[in-house]
């Protein structure tokens, strides 16, 4: 298995250039016969690391797999690309299974998928040992694991195949492991002194942001009208939330499929199929949705209730934004979230199961409570260093903050709390703060307490916030468990015995999050080349993007293509993508330059006339971007354009700042770290002219 082959593997079959250091220090290790345990994020390419590792070797790499959905979706992208690769499932009529299996035994398949229980077969085993097996890769391996958040018993039999086949290197993959679930991986696997990889969690392209649950559907379609065409996953906690939410949004229009268990089979893989291929736009769901999914271009995943842990959520949220474009992940949150997990918590059986639960949901209540940066919050769940002033893109680095002086809030609360005779949790001494006349605090006769009342100017959210933040800063503390209560804090009885010479304490508040997030408007040729992908997709019985993606297909409207070897050098075109798909592609391409050539010069007449772009789109009928575009093309076509009417100076360098601080041009990354205050016209322009004038 000779790694010095690895990147013209790459090249050949996936169409990239090169490997992320993660996947080349588990591809290397593989090739040198090492078992590897590797943690990376969704999107991050895992699939790669055991795909590369197959292509180098002379026999069949076996990778368990625990959806059926994923082992088609997988062998189907691979065949795409000019792998051979198979997998064997129950849905397969018999003579299809014979002829997989005939073709395992020749050497014929280089990847096979299957799932953990029928890996640990007895006849499976008999036919592996007719095969040369050189790999075996367990994805999703935290499945094993009873401290993981999709535990499956059958995983745990998997040792058996490992030592069986104990010649062949191993790789455990999974996204979200923390780690003692890594620990429980690798004895469970019984993985001999692993090689420990860890990919970053940071997924700089995905906008987290967390909204109070006010008109939660109503927001949701708000957000879906703003977002039309985008595709979408919605999490919902109950199957009759999904279904209310389904019927909600395909009264107003919105093509919207359901997917829970409650369903049968065949109507599930229909909905995911119907999603996979863009024949609807959202699928809601509970967190029995998604796992079997490999789709790259999800704009969105909203959670209409909160997970019960971090790992839940951030392998849910993984599933957007897989192909690098900017993508949304909004969490709708109250309280009463956390009652309702807590009651799912309490059926565990296992008290230890019970205590790591209660954990992780409490985590996930200071991930939505906290005024803290979303992704350093989750960053620093699992271990890794969060960026130096937050990530720029979440709703609390993007919205105004205001620090004030919170003494006097940081009183009312201390003090109401070491008044009670009996303990309370938050959402009871926030009535008491704001002067609730609730059945438990008459029955507890605490309309005398001291504090009652005291809070009414602030809003039950902003008192949660508070509260979350006193927690913070040792002011009042919470006991764990199913019923937390809070305390009084050193911090809080330093201030109580400072009287009026207490220093002063400050909080922050936040103002509500506008959904004025606007996505860059369609390139016609953008468009024109999607409805291609979709004709041939159906042609083919196969979901569009394993043809191309969305990022394959930008990149191709900017850099225009007219030969084989500038259509191989789009990342993600392999030889196989080529031969099959380039000739149509590329005549697209040629016949939208003939006549977008006329309309771009005419734009451009009208402006060196004088006329503004305003002018120019209501003249011809266009819209003013793709005016704006017409000039972008013309400007890196070598014209001298004078841009400064179109983009102020000022407005120019604080693009140009941007450009150099994240190391990047592209567009739509610009345009989520700006933010909505530049238009995709302005940095399109600037960057076409700093272009220009660099000589690239």
């Amino acid at each position: 298995m000779p790694f010095s082959n690895a990147t013209r593997v790459l090249r050949q079959y996936f169409g990239y250039d090169s490997l992320y250091p993660y996947q080349e220090e588990i591809i290397r290790a593989l090739a040198e016969g090492e078992d590897v345990i590797g943690v990376i994020a969704t999107g991050g390419g895992k699939s790669l690391c055991y795909q590369i590792p197959a292509l180098l070797s002379e026999g069949t790499a076996i990778v368990i797999s625990p959806l059926i959905a994923l082992m088609k979706d997988q062998v189907d992208t691979l065949r795409e690309c000019g792998v051979s690769a198979a997998c064997i499932t129950s849905l397969q009529d018999y003579r299809e299974r014979r002829e997989t299996e005939a073709a395992i035994v020749h050497g014929e398949v280089r990847v096979l998928y299957v799932s953990p229980e029928r890996a640990v077969k007895k006849e499976f085993f008999s036919l592996l040992k007719k095969a040369h097996i050189t790999l075996i890769a367990v994805d999703e391996a935290h499945c094993i694991s009873q401290w993981g958040h999709e535990f499956r018993p059958e995983y745990r039999e998997l040792s058996r195949l490992i030592r069986e086949f104990s010649h062949a290197p191993v790789v455990a993959l999974t996204a979200t492991a923390t780690p003692a679930v890594q620990k429980d991986i690798i004895a469970q696997l019984h993985l001999r002194r692993p090689r420990r990889v860890t990919g970053s969690f940071y997924r700089k392209n995905l906008r987290y942001e967390v909204r109070s649950k006010k008109d939660t559907k109503g927001a949701i379609l708000s957000y879906l009208r703003a977002h039309q065409g985008q595709a979408g996953i919605i999490y919902c906690l109950s199957r009759k939330g999904v279904e209310d939410l389904t019927a909600t949004l395909r009264r107003s229009g919105i093509r919207a499929l359901p997917y829970h268990a409650g369903l049968t089979r065949q109507e599930r893989e229909a909905a995911q199929e119907a999603f996979v291929r863009d024949r609807v736009q959202v699928i809601i769901a509970t967190v029995a949705f998604g796992m079997g999914i490999d789709k790259p271009d999800v704009r969105f995943v909203i959670h209409h209730d909160l997970p019960r842990s971090p790992e839940h959520y951030y392998q849910e949220t993984g599933r957007a934004g897989r192909d690098g474009d900017p993508a949304d992940c909004i969490l709708f949150y109250s309280a009463g979230d956390l009652h309702r997990q807590a009651f799912f918590i309490r059926q565990e059986s296992s008290a230890a199961r019970q205590r790591s639960a209660y954990a992780k949901l409490e985590e996930m209540a200071a991930y939505c409570e906290e005024q803290r940066c979303r992704q350093a919050m989750i960053l620093q769940y699992f271990g890794e260093e969060p960026p130096a002033g937050g990530c720029g893109s979440c709703d609390i680095c993007c919205s105004p903050r205001e620090r004030f002086d919170g003494t006097d809030v940081t009183r009312m609360a201390v003090t109401c709390v070491q008044a009670l005779e009996v303990p309370c949790g938050s959402n009871h001494l926030i009535d008491l703060l704001r002067g609730a006349n609730t059945k438990k605090i008459r029955e507890l006769g605490q309309k005398n307490t001291p504090g009652y009342g005291v809070g009414k100017a602030y809003s039950k959210d902003e008192w949660r916030s508070f509260i979350r933040e006193l927690i913070r800063m040792g002011y009042l503390g919470r006991e764990s468990g199913a019923y937390p209560v809070l305390t009084v804090g050193e911090a809080g009885e330093e201030l109580l015995a400072a009287g009026a010479d207490t220093e002063e304490v400050y909080l922050t508040r936040t103002k509500a999050v506008k959904d004025d997030h606007r996505e860059e408007p369609a390139d016609p040729g953008f468009l024109r080349l999607k409805a291609l992908r979709r004709e041939i997709a159906d042609r083919e019985g196969i979901a569009p993007y394993m043809i191309f993606s969305d990022a394959a297909i930008r990149e191709m409207v900017a850099r225009r293509p007219t030969t084989d070897a500038e259509f191989l050098s789009i990342k993600g075109v392999g030889a196989a993508k080529l031969e099959r798909f380039g000739p149509a592609f590329m005549a697209t391409l040629r016949h939208e330059d003939s006549k977008a050539d006329n309309s771009a010069r005419e734009t451009l007449r009208l402006y060196c006339s004088g006329c503004t772009i305003t002018e120019i789109a209501r003249e011809r009928s266009l819209t003013p971007d793709i005016c704006a575009a017409h000039l972008t093309e013309a400007i890196e076509g070598g014209e001298q354009v004078e841009i400064d009417d179109l983009v102020p100076p000022h407005r120019q360098a604080s693009i140009r700042e941007a450009a150099a601080r994240e190391g990047t041009r592209d567009i739509r990354r610009l345009k989520a770290v700006l933010g909505d205050r530049f238009s995709y016209t302005d940095i399109r322009l600037t960057c076409a002219a700093d272009r220009q004038r660099d000589g690239k």
